[in-house]
This record gives structure tokens, C-alpha cells and sequence, in this order.
């Protein structure tokens, strides 16, 4: 599996995918002013508005996670389920869900259904916003967490900085060229990510929601490159039928 994921065209996917995983935590601030790629912060949402009386903006917090939550579920029961079935895991599948879920958003935000571009968050509408990129960036980042081990991470730094620190010194103590190899993946991660953060900065002020499209289309772009080359971490059992 780790000779998969450090293959050099494979490198390029997960960059790929921590790219859009920057864009739309940046996306996520622009559009609603919440980041949307981790949940760490929606605790902290959810304390300052209940304080302040604000129960109901208090209660869209509290269950934004659960959307993100709902994604990860999405991705990880619909490739074991093929796993069990000893199926090919079908990641062109959930991508292109995702592809269909970032067009929409920009579809719908163009025709104003969820209001001004940038509008701090206020409603039900920034809620159902919110709530879909989290179960897109849920959705994202379960894919291959899982199945490669917490190696690819793809949608926020805090997991992937700590796990190259960890690398770092496993590497300065033993010279692992396996653990040089998995470190070189983390730092493109970290970096492809910034990246993205970078251009969502300077793309979504102009094009607004339709810079949406941009998120939509890497993920069709990753789930045809994923389906073409037969990628199937944690599938191993397959290849041999």
C-alpha cells in the first residue's frame, strides 16, 4: 500500500486534493467568515454564542460538525461496503458527488439563494452553506485517511504537521528511507494546501461563488485520474482476482 501512496504520479493526487482542501477552508472564511475544512472551531462558536444569548446561531454550531461527520460516514461505508463486496473502491464515485456538490453551490449562489457574497454568518441559509462544505470537507478527507493510514490528510495541516514532526525525528534518529519517502508526501500536502489557501484568497473576491467551480473541477479531475490508473488503498486483496 505505502509503495501506492509514494508513488510519484500518485504524490501529484494528493497534492491535488490538499490544494482544494486549502481552497475551500479559505473559501469557507470568504463566503461565510468560518473555516469549514476541520472542526476544531465550531466548539468555540458554538461557547461565545451561547454566552451571548444567540441560541439559535449557537445550535447551527453545534451541528455543523455533525455534517462533517456525516461525509466522513458517507466515504468510509460506501468503500467498505465495496471492500466487503471485493469490489474496486469506486473513488471516481464519491468524487464526482463532491464535483456535483461544489457546482451546485455555485449555481445556487449566483442565483442568490444563499444571499451576498461574503455576508457575515447570520441565518438558516449560511447554515445549509456551511453545513454542505462540511460534509464535502468530511466527505474529502475520509476517502483516504483512513485506508493509507493517516498518511494523505487532505483537508486541514493540524494532523499532517504533527505526523511530520514525528517523521522528522523517526527519520534524524534512524535514516528510515521509507519514512524519507512518507515525509516528502507530508511536506507536499502542507505546501499544496497553503497554495490553495493563496489562490482562493485571490480568486474568490472576483469570481465569488463561481469560484466554486474551481473546487468542482479538480474533483472530477482526481476521481477520473483515480479510476484510470486503479488506485486502491487498502485493496490489496483485489489485485489478486
Amino acid at each position: 500500500m505505502k509503495d501506492t501512496i509514494l508513488h510519484p504520479k500518485n504524490r501529484f493526487t494528493w497534492a491535488c486534493l490538499a490544494f482544494q482542501g486549502g481552497f475551500l477552508n479559505v473559501a469557507g472564511l470568504l463566503t461565510v467568515h468560518i473555516f469549514v475544512s476541520h472542526v476544531t472551531g465550531f466548539s468555540a462558536h458554538f461557547s461565545v454564542n451561547l454566552l451571548k444569548g444567540n441560541f439559535l446561531t449557537s445550535l447551527y454550531f453545534m451541528l455543523v460538525p455533525l455534517f462533517f461527520l456525516l461525509g466522513a460516514f458517507f466515504s468510509c461505508l460506501f468503500t467498505e461496503i465495496r471492500k466487503k463486496n471485493r469490489k474496486h473502491p469506486g473513488y471516481i464515485n464519491i468524487l464526482c458527488t463532491l464535483s456535483s456538490i461544489f457546482f451546485l453551490i455555485s449555481i445556487l449562489g449566483v442565483n442568490n439563494y444563499f444571499g451576498n457574497f461574503g455576508e457575515p454568518f447570520a441565518n438558516f441559509r449560511d447554515f445549509i452553506l456551511l453545513s454542505t462544505l462540511a460534509f464535502a470537507c468530511g466527505s474529502q478527507n475520509a476517502i483516504f485517511t483512513h485506508f493509507s493510514k493517516s498518511i494523505v490528510r487532505t483537508t486541514h495541516l493540524t494532523g499532517i504537521t504533527t505526523d511530520l514532526g514525528i517523521g522528522l525525528a523517526k527519520y534524524f534518529i534512524s535514516g528510515d528511507q521509507e519514512e524519507r519517502l512518507i515525509n516528502k508526501v507530508r511536506i507536499d500536502i502542507i505546501i499544496s494546501f497553503i497554495l490553495g489557501s493563496i489562490l482562493s484568497v485571490y480568486i474568490l473576491p472576483k469570481l465569488q461563488f463561481l469560484g466554486f467551480l474551481i473546487p468542482a473541477v479538480i474533483s472530477l479531475i482526481v476521481g477520473v485520474r483515480l479510476y484510470m490508473t486503479k488506485i486502491a488503498l487498502g485493496f490489496e486483496d483485489l489485485k489478486s482476482n
